[in-house]
């Protein structure tokens, strides 16, 4: 029960600190990081399991790392956010009158909390899982295994994070 506790609030520091990183580069209209972009589902779950697999070892290293994913997953879950509701109604609002600021704090916002609290739950969801599978502590045993799943992810991940192919409006 300790565990639950601790990881829940490790996820919601993650959260709050990936919510001011994503408020500073939309206040500012500053381009987002590729390594956001690479973010994506797969991604977290071929990392997640990473950490997995070294918290055998590395315990402390392990949480750190784990910490900074959830920053970074967190931070692309608002990015999509703003990408949807900016394609539409960006230009309009901005338009009659406001500033990039109340944009933010009036419209914006309140989609990117949403959408936070969804990769929130998520998260959480997804590391108790990986925390409940029991044939971790086999894991010298089934090496290639893990090995070729986490390929899979990284390899689907980097696909899903490619623009070929997209029809975008620029």
């Amino acid at each position: 029960m300790f565990y639950l506790w601790y990881l829940i609030f490790e996820c919601f520091i993650a959260s709050f600190l990936a919510f001011f990183i994503a408020q500073y580069y939309i206040i500012t209209n500053k381009k987002f990081p590729y390594i956001f972009e690479l973010m994506n589902i797969y991604n977290f779950i071929a990392l997640i399991l990473f950490v997995k697999i070294l918290s055998i070892e590395y315990i402390k290293f392990a949480n750190f790392l784990l910490f900074i994913i959830l920053i970074l997953f967190y931070v692309r879950s608002y990015l999509t956010a703003k990408d949807k509701f900016d394609s539409r109604f960006r230009s309009m609002i901005l338009s009659f009158g406001y500033t990039r600021e109340t944009y933010f704090y009036k419209f914006l916002m309140k989609r990117i909390l949403l959408r936070g609290l969804e990769g929130f739950s998520f998260s959480i969801a997804l590391v108790l899982l990986v925390n409940k599978i029991p044939f971790w502590l086999n894991f010298k045993n089934n090496f290639d295994e893990f090995l070729y799943v986490l390929i899979f992810l990284i390899g689907a991940g980097i696909v899903k994070a490619t623009n070929f192919g997209k029809i975008s409006r620029t």
